[in-house]
């Protein structure tokens, strides 16, 4: 299924009790309740046996939750709903719309591939996450921790990373035109990053593999 067929699945009631169940769960409120998983998609699992959810419109923010397992890909956020200090593993974000929105806690074998994340506020850990042409433009983070990330052809333009660390992560064809990467660590192999162009690379340090 396209783009655009999978946000065209959704009907109004389908929607308004996703987000019902969303909300029962999310935030720091419902900490206290025992079971705060995510909810069973109404259109089963992908073929990759993520819960589909894809081209979904959420309208609340997903906050304190441990999600695993679910593609959100081509979801919409509406409102200022985000994904703010949660946990996600083996999740979708592919060429989802989160700009300006925050993007934070504990990300691990999730995908970000064409994602629109300008203007986002990024925090702490990204452990094998592909952001293969996701828009980075103009996002802020700072002491943000990448594992075995991939950044082929992200766009970092106007992008602020600083002092974070990046191990064994590749940037080929990345954009890093007006960015900067003031006092963050890159170690791995040195053929597998960017072009810096003019990007800001003060107190930068770099550690290749022997």
């Amino acid at each position: 299924m396209n783009k655009k067929s999978l946000l065209a699945r959704w009907q109004g009631d389908q929607l308004s009790e996703v987000n019902r169940l969303i909300a029962a769960i999310t935030g720091k409120s419902n900490l206290h309740h025992k079971n705060r998983s995510f909810p069973a998609s109404p259109y089963g699992q992908t073929e990759a046996g993520l819960e589909d959810y894809r081209g979904v419109t959420l309208t609340e923010t997903l906050q304190y939750l441990t999600v695993q397992g679910v593609d959100l890909s081509y979801a919409r956020f509406g409102d200022s709903a985000s994904l703010n200090t949660s946990t996600f593993t083996h999740c979708g974000f592919d060429g989802v719309k989160l700009d300006g929105r925050f993007v934070t806690h504990t990300f691990s074998h999730c995908s970000f591939r064409g994602a629109k994340l300008n203007n986002a506020r990024i925090s702490k850990e990204f452990h094998d996450c592909d952001f293969t042409g996701c828009n980075l433009s103009k996002v802020i983070a700072n002491d943000v921790s990448f594992t075995r990330c991939r950044f082929s052809g992200a766009n970092f333009r106007w992008a602020i990373f600083t002092y974070c660390r990046f191990e064994e992560c590749s940037f080929e064809g990345a954009i890093c035109q007006d960015s900067s990467f003031a006092g963050s660590r890159f170690k791995g192999e040195t053929g597998l990053l960017p072009v810096w162009d003019n990007a800001i690379l003060d107190h930068v340090k770099f550690l290749s593999f022997p």
